[in-house]
Protein backbone atom coordinates (compact mmCIF):
# COMPACT_ATOMS: atom_id res chain seq x y z
CA UNK A 1 0.00 0.00 0.00
CA UNK A 2 1.63 3.25 -0.90
CA UNK A 3 2.48 5.61 1.79
CA UNK A 4 -0.88 8.07 2.06
CA UNK A 5 -3.22 5.34 1.46
CA UNK A 6 -3.99 4.06 4.93
CA UNK A 7 -5.48 6.67 7.36
CA UNK A 8 -2.62 7.63 10.77
CA UNK A 9 -3.94 7.88 14.37
CA UNK A 10 -4.21 11.93 14.09
CA UNK A 11 -5.92 11.76 11.32
CA UNK A 12 -8.59 9.47 12.32
CA UNK A 13 -8.80 11.59 15.63
CA UNK A 14 -9.21 14.89 13.16
CA UNK A 15 -12.28 13.14 11.75
CA UNK A 16 -13.62 12.49 15.26
CA UNK A 17 -12.98 15.96 16.28
CA UNK A 18 -14.47 17.11 12.93
CA UNK A 19 -17.87 15.44 13.00
CA UNK A 20 -18.47 17.78 16.38
CA UNK A 21 -18.67 20.84 14.58
CA UNK A 22 -17.42 20.92 11.01
CA UNK A 23 -14.92 22.73 11.76
CA UNK A 24 -12.07 21.42 10.14
CA UNK A 25 -9.69 24.42 11.64
CA UNK A 26 -11.02 23.74 15.26
CA UNK A 27 -10.99 19.94 14.69
CA UNK A 28 -7.27 20.09 13.39
CA UNK A 29 -6.23 21.98 16.76
CA UNK A 30 -8.13 19.79 19.02
CA UNK A 31 -6.61 17.06 17.23
CA UNK A 32 -3.26 17.69 18.39
CA UNK A 33 -1.62 19.47 15.19
CA UNK A 34 -0.18 23.04 15.80
CA UNK A 35 -2.50 26.04 16.18
CA UNK A 36 -0.23 28.23 14.02
CA UNK A 37 -0.94 25.76 10.75
CA UNK A 38 -4.33 24.07 11.73
CA UNK A 39 -6.23 26.44 9.72
CA UNK A 40 -4.06 24.83 6.69
CA UNK A 41 -4.10 21.14 7.74
CA UNK A 42 -7.33 21.08 8.32
CA UNK A 43 -8.70 21.59 4.74
CA UNK A 44 -5.83 19.60 3.70
CA UNK A 45 -6.90 16.91 5.26
CA UNK A 46 -10.49 17.34 4.37
CA UNK A 47 -9.14 16.95 0.82
CA UNK A 48 -7.26 13.58 1.29
CA UNK A 49 -9.82 10.62 0.29
CA UNK A 50 -8.05 8.75 3.20
CA UNK A 51 -9.76 11.19 5.50
CA UNK A 52 -13.08 11.27 3.65
CA UNK A 53 -13.13 7.38 3.40
CA UNK A 54 -12.70 7.58 7.24
CA UNK A 55 -15.50 10.02 7.68
CA UNK A 56 -17.96 8.50 5.57
CA UNK A 57 -16.80 5.20 8.03
CA UNK A 58 -17.52 7.40 11.31
CA UNK A 59 -20.91 8.87 9.85
CA UNK A 60 -21.93 5.37 8.62
CA UNK A 61 -21.21 4.20 12.62
CA UNK A 62 -23.25 6.82 14.02
CA UNK A 63 -26.07 6.49 12.07
CA UNK A 64 -26.21 2.27 12.44
CA UNK A 65 -26.24 3.14 16.27
CA UNK A 66 -28.69 5.31 16.15
CA UNK A 67 -30.93 4.18 13.70
CA UNK A 68 -32.64 1.73 16.29
CA UNK A 69 -33.08 4.53 18.59
CA UNK A 70 -34.83 6.59 16.05
CA UNK A 71 -36.93 3.81 14.38
CA UNK A 72 -38.07 3.00 17.77
CA UNK A 73 -39.57 6.49 18.59
CA UNK A 74 -41.12 6.62 15.27
CA UNK A 75 -42.69 3.26 15.61
CA UNK A 76 -43.71 4.43 19.65
CA UNK A 77 -45.25 7.53 17.96
CA UNK A 78 -47.74 5.73 15.38
CA UNK A 79 -48.44 3.15 17.97
CA UNK A 80 -49.50 5.63 20.85
CA UNK A 81 -51.49 7.18 18.28
CA UNK A 82 -53.37 4.25 16.45
CA UNK A 83 -54.26 2.72 19.80
CA UNK A 84 -54.42 5.11 22.69
CA UNK A 85 -57.57 4.77 25.07
CA UNK A 86 -59.44 8.00 24.83
CA UNK A 87 -60.41 6.91 29.02
CA UNK A 88 -56.99 7.01 29.51
CA UNK A 89 -56.68 10.85 28.56
CA UNK A 90 -60.32 12.37 29.34
CA UNK A 91 -63.32 11.40 32.17
CA UNK A 92 -66.66 9.96 30.94
CA UNK A 93 -67.35 13.77 32.06
CA UNK A 94 -65.35 15.00 29.30
CA UNK A 95 -62.35 16.38 31.80
CA UNK A 96 -58.65 15.68 31.03
CA UNK A 97 -57.65 13.76 33.81
CA UNK A 98 -53.91 13.81 33.33
CA UNK A 99 -51.44 16.97 33.70
CA UNK A 100 -49.73 18.16 30.94
CA UNK A 101 -46.73 16.67 32.87
CA UNK A 102 -48.13 13.47 33.11
CA UNK A 103 -49.48 13.30 29.35
CA UNK A 104 -45.71 14.01 28.32
CA UNK A 105 -44.22 11.01 30.66
CA UNK A 106 -47.20 8.52 29.56
CA UNK A 107 -46.62 9.65 25.89
CA UNK A 108 -50.49 10.60 25.59
CA UNK A 109 -49.53 14.21 24.46
CA UNK A 110 -49.05 12.98 20.56
CA UNK A 111 -52.86 11.74 20.73
CA UNK A 112 -54.03 15.01 21.09
CA UNK A 113 -53.92 17.26 18.21
CA UNK A 114 -55.81 20.25 19.45
CA UNK A 115 -57.91 22.04 22.45
CA UNK A 116 -59.87 24.61 21.71
CA UNK A 117 -62.10 26.53 23.74
CA UNK A 118 -65.84 27.46 22.25
CA UNK A 119 -68.82 29.63 23.27
CA UNK A 120 -72.32 28.82 22.78
CA UNK A 121 -75.14 30.95 22.15
CA UNK A 122 -75.92 31.15 25.97
CA UNK A 123 -72.68 32.27 26.47
CA UNK A 124 -71.28 28.76 28.02
CA UNK A 125 -67.67 28.06 27.55
CA UNK A 126 -67.05 24.47 26.68
CA UNK A 127 -63.48 22.95 26.04
CA UNK A 128 -63.45 20.68 23.00
CA UNK A 129 -60.78 17.98 22.30
CA UNK A 130 -59.60 16.96 18.95
CA UNK A 131 -57.71 13.35 19.23
CA UNK A 132 -54.95 12.04 16.70
CA UNK A 133 -56.83 10.25 13.89
CA UNK A 134 -56.53 6.49 14.75
CA UNK A 135 -57.08 4.95 11.13
CA UNK A 136 -54.38 8.11 9.37
CA UNK A 137 -52.18 6.74 11.76
CA UNK A 138 -52.53 3.08 11.41
CA UNK A 139 -52.32 3.98 7.70
CA UNK A 140 -48.74 5.92 8.57
CA UNK A 141 -47.41 2.62 11.01
CA UNK A 142 -48.49 0.61 8.01
CA UNK A 143 -46.60 2.85 5.89
CA UNK A 144 -43.61 2.89 8.34
CA UNK A 145 -43.17 -0.78 8.70
CA UNK A 146 -43.66 -1.34 5.10
CA UNK A 147 -40.53 0.95 4.31
CA UNK A 148 -38.58 -0.80 7.23
CA UNK A 149 -38.95 -4.29 5.27
CA UNK A 150 -38.03 -2.69 2.38
CA UNK A 151 -34.98 -0.82 3.18
CA UNK A 152 -32.56 -1.03 0.75
CA UNK A 153 -28.99 -0.19 2.53
CA UNK A 154 -27.87 2.92 0.86
CA UNK A 155 -24.80 3.34 -1.03
CA UNK A 156 -21.22 3.43 0.30
CA UNK A 157 -20.96 7.42 -0.34
CA UNK A 158 -17.59 6.89 -0.42
CA UNK A 159 -17.00 5.24 -3.71
CA UNK A 160 -18.96 8.29 -5.41
CA UNK A 161 -17.73 10.27 -3.09
CA UNK A 162 -21.11 12.56 -2.72
CA UNK A 163 -23.17 13.17 0.41
CA UNK A 164 -26.99 12.25 -0.06
CA UNK A 165 -29.14 14.75 1.62
CA UNK A 166 -31.87 13.43 4.08
CA UNK A 167 -34.50 14.41 1.84
CA UNK A 168 -33.27 12.40 -1.16
CA UNK A 169 -32.75 9.74 0.75
CA UNK A 170 -36.21 9.58 1.89
CA UNK A 171 -37.54 9.99 -1.07
CA UNK A 172 -35.39 7.17 -2.56
CA UNK A 173 -36.34 4.96 0.63
CA UNK A 174 -40.01 5.24 0.40
CA UNK A 175 -40.56 6.40 -3.40
CA UNK A 176 -42.22 9.49 -2.42
CA UNK A 177 -42.46 12.66 -4.09
CA UNK A 178 -39.90 15.71 -2.88
CA UNK A 179 -43.46 17.44 -1.11
CA UNK A 180 -43.79 13.92 0.46
CA UNK A 181 -40.45 13.88 1.39
CA UNK A 182 -40.78 17.57 2.93
CA UNK A 183 -44.16 16.37 4.58
CA UNK A 184 -41.70 13.11 6.00
CA UNK A 185 -38.68 15.44 7.01
CA UNK A 186 -41.16 17.78 8.45
CA UNK A 187 -42.47 15.05 10.65
CA UNK A 188 -39.68 13.61 12.02
CA UNK A 189 -38.05 16.99 12.88
CA UNK A 190 -41.59 17.44 14.87
CA UNK A 191 -41.22 14.21 16.75
CA UNK A 192 -37.41 14.83 17.49
CA UNK A 193 -38.49 18.60 18.90
CA UNK A 194 -37.05 20.33 16.52
CA UNK A 195 -37.20 24.10 15.48
CA UNK A 196 -35.60 26.63 13.88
Amino acid sequence: MPKGDKINTRQRLFCIEYLKDLNATQAAIRAGYPQNSANRVGPENLSKMVVQNEISAQIQEILKQSKLSLEKQIFDYWIKRAFYKVTDIVSTKGNIKLSEKKLKETGLDVCIDGINKKVNAQGVETVVIEFANKDKALEMLSKYIRMIKEEQPVSNTTNNNKLVSLKTLIINQVKASPQEGDRIIGELERLAGYTE
